[in-house]
């Protein structure tokens, strides 16, 4: 994510409000949204990324704890 994007994300939240940021791959939108159905609000943003550095890192922190 930018720091446009977070600065974009800290507008929507009001002082002592909290929010949650869920990254997904593109064809879990609507499974993401199923298990986020009680939040107050919801803001989907395609966000640009790499693929390959995300999944480097995921085995990283994967094999890092255990």
């Amino acid at each position: 994510m930018s720091r446009h994007d977070l600065k974009e994300l800290g507008e929507h939240l009001d002082a002592g409000q909290a929010g949650l940021v869920v990254v997904g791959v593109s064809d879990m939108g609507a499974k993401i949204e199923q298990a986020m159905r009680r939040a107050e609000k919801l803001q989907a943003k395609q966000l640009k990324a790499d693929t390959e550095a995300i999944e480097a890192d995921a085995k990283s922190a994967g094999d890092a704890s255990g």
